[in-house]
């Protein structure tokens, strides 16, 4: 049962689909198979790079398109509706939340938790539980996505504003925009959009391959050592992208609180979304 729960804490919050067959998604398959025989990490850039050129998610309808976004009808677990739509559709929902990310922190940081909530339209969340606000601004700022979509950037936004508080025993109001303050002076605002880009990529190449996985693997062990690859090769294609966009300077001159930080965040997304798809 430990060992269980440690896979499910890997492996993410969102519960996986019955990985697409044929077409495309061979090449996922296989790269997935080869992976599980060796464990030679160089098979997860092309998983990652295969699922995202595939798009598409099985039990909800399919989509070629490929892409950050998750395509599909939207009749999966969220029950209904268009869905997250592929890229550019998916995509765009991904630049939103980080614009809106970037803004919640931008005003956080120097003004504070009341200010940043009233900006968002969320001043009744004013000296509520830390678990209460994190969990209503994911909603907000997830906003305009439905479906699996929704789903996927809702627990995404939720999971890396946690990791950033890092609370440790203090759920108060005070004790949330405390924490949030110390990690944005001390990491800047790039270092909690590169926390839910990491989390985010994760999640969404995850949901797709997980029953795979779980299927073709010997051991709970090496399911949990793939998603721990996984993890770690989003996360460090996500920090090379941060690192060479603070490298030239182009998070010093973000005005979040106009247009530019749209425009900044739909050219992160893109440059994103292109670099991963064309990984072999």
């Amino acid at each position: 049962h430990q060992a269980k729960r440690k896979l499910e804490r890997e492996m993410g919050t969102s519960k996986s689909f019955p990985t697409p067959s044929g077409g495309k998604w061979t090449a996922v398959k296989n790269g997935i198979s080869d992976y599980l025989s060796d464990g030679n990490s160089v098979y997860v850039d092309q998983i990652i790079g295969s699922v995202l050129r595939a798009g598409g998610m099985a039990s909800t309808g399919t989509s070629d398109k490929p892409g950050l976004g998750v395509g599909g009808s939207g009749r999966g677990r969220s029950g209904g509706g268009r869905g997250g739509g592929a890229s550019p559709m998916g995509r765009s929902s991904v630049s939103r939340a980080v614009s809106g990310l970037g803004t919640f922190a931008a005003v956080t940081q120097t003004q504070g938790l009341d200010q940043a909530l009233q900006l968002l339209g969320l001043s009744d969340l004013q000296g509520k539980s830390a678990a209460e606000v994190i969990a209503r601004i994911a909603e907000h700022l997830a906003e305009g996505s439905d479906g699996i979509q929704q789903e996927l950037l809702t627990n995404t936004l939720r999971e890396a504003i946690f990791e950033v508080a890092a609370l440790e025993g203090d759920s108060s109001y005070q004790g949330l925009e405390v924490a949030l303050q110390a990690f944005l002076n001390r990491e800047g605002i790039d270092g909690l959009i590169r926390i839910f880009l990491s989390q985010y990529v994760f999640d969404r190449i995850w949901v797709l391959i997980e029953n795979h996985v779980e299927r073709k693997a010997d051991t709970i062990a090496n399911a949990t050592a793939m998603a721990s690859a996984v993890r770690a090769a989003c996360g460090g294609h996500v920090d090379q992208l941060i690192d060479d966009a603070k490298s030239q300077g182009q998070f010093d001159t973000v005005d979040w609180f106009g247009k530019g930080g749209q425009v900044f965040a739909d050219r992160i997304v893109q440059d994103l979304d292109s670099h991963l798809s064309a990984l072999h």
